[in-house]
């Protein structure tokens, strides 16, 4: 398996972990109206938004996700990943190497109190999944302390499961 292909499967699998807890959440009130819940969401498909804008040369928003609801965020999370996937399938194995400048950069050098290293639009793309992997663990968390049994989300289960496309809650 090559890094991009790798890179893909990382990205099919986030969008199969993100819409099967975005349809565990839209089926209970509960949890879809919990304040935790949907900072959380916005959060990370927020994030989400960013990179893929970043990594185009598009002008991003950091409240692009502000305010929405449920419904409102399954529907930026669905265009932030078939938006992810067509980025993935224009890229070469050369691009992977090539130093992404985060606009962010600057304000993570004075929170962290070191001058932050240079990043390969590879180690960005690692980065998403994995931020957002850490964001549905507290969804999770989260659910379980609501009394719903979270889904099992591992990378591993997708490919148990023949590595199934996303299954995204209906917009209504």
């Amino acid at each position: 398996m090559n890094t991009l292909s790798l890179l893909t499967d990382m990205f099919r699998h986030m969008a199969w972990a993100d819409a099967l807890v975005l349809s565990m959440i839209s089926d209970r009130p509960v949890a879809e109206r919990d304040g935790y819940i949907l900072d959380k969401l916005r959060h990370l498909h927020m994030v989400q938004s960013v990179f893929l804008d970043v990594w185009c040369g598009e002008t991003f928003d950091p409240c692009v996700a502000d305010g929405l609801d449920l419904r409102a965020l399954a529907g930026l999370a669905r265009e932030v990943h078939a938006g992810s996937m067509r980025f993935l399938e224009s890229l070469t194995p050369e691009a992977l190497e090539r130093v992404v400048r985060l606009p962010w950069s600057k304000m993570a050098t004075a929170k962290l109190g070191f001058e932050v290293a240079a990043h390969t639009l590879a180690e960005t793309l690692v980065q998403v999944p994995e931020h957002s992997a850490y964001h549905r663990g507290q969804l999770c968390a989260r659910l379980r302390e609501l009394g719903v049994d979270p889904p099992m989300t591992d990378y591993i289960a997708w490919v148990w499961r023949h590595k199934p496309d996303a299954a995204w809650p209906e917009s209504k």
